[in-house]
């Protein structure tokens, strides 16, 4: 049995739609509540352990309620909704996606563009944004991270290895990075920012640096005294 026969859609699993579910799954619902259950609960767990956890990937195609666990990879397909926490191997949101809960894996997150994440992200490997991706937690990882243009996360940012800002990047928290930490052109950062290294781009902002003007710190405000440093 291939990988691609063994990867299954998860349709839905909410009320109101289980007769669609049970049309997907060649199952009749005609076995009145119990045989509509059982369907919703099929398209879920077929490869399941008796925790309810799945050993494959799951492909999210439609609005979702509950949790999702299992040992694979999941993918949230474009403009679909989880409502509820994702914990798997792997986690995938295209565009306009969203969880609203927490992201839990031992490998990489891929969030597309404008796509949504309400909660905390714990992961193993990288985690990636595309551009204009919101994330309402953490960023806790043992990878790389790296968040494109206008992303913005509601939290601290941590990672085993570099960090890396896009343009006009907003992380209400701190970034604590095990490797390079590169801030791209008007990112801002409310709280510290650790690493091997800092390289900042133009127009960055972090901590108090905006009321840094007696500061060395003359990056785009040395013209501002000009004039007296000429007095003698």
């Amino acid at each position: 049995m291939t990988d691609m026969t063994r990867r299954r859609t998860l349709v839905a699993v909410g009320t109101g739609i289980v007769g669609a579910l049970a049309g997907c799954q060649d199952l009749s619902a005609d076995g009145g509540s119990d045989a509509e259950t059982d369907t919703a609960e099929d398209i879920f767990s077929d490869e399941s352990d008796d925790d309810g956890v799945g050993d494959g990937d799951i492909t999210v195609a439609e609005d979702t309620d509950g949790d999702i666990s299992v040992e694979g990879t999941v993918e949230v397909l474009a403009d679909v909704e989880v409502d509820g926490s994702v914990e798997a191997a792997g986690v995938v949101l295209e565009e306009d996606a969203e969880i609203d809960g927490t992201i839990d894996t031992g490998g990489t997150v891929d969030l597309g563009d404008d796509s949504e994440v309400d909660g905390d992200i714990t992961a193993g490997g990288d985690v990636r944004t595309a551009e204009d991706v919101e994330i309402d937690g953490t960023i806790d990882t043992d990878g790389a991270v790296v968040l494109g243009d206008e992303s913005e996360v509601d939290g601290d940012v941590t990672a085993g290895g570099s960090v890396t800002t896009r343009t006009d990047v907003e992380i209400d928290g701190s970034v604590d990075a095990g490797g390079e930490v590169y801030l791209g052109n008007g990112t801002e950062v409310d709280g510290d920012v650790s690493g091997e290294s800092v390289e900042e781009g133009d127009d960055v902002e972090i901590g108090d640096d905006d009321d840094s003007g007696d500061d060395d710190d003359d990056d785009g405000l040395g013209w501002f005294s000009f004039g007296s440093d000429d007095d003698e």
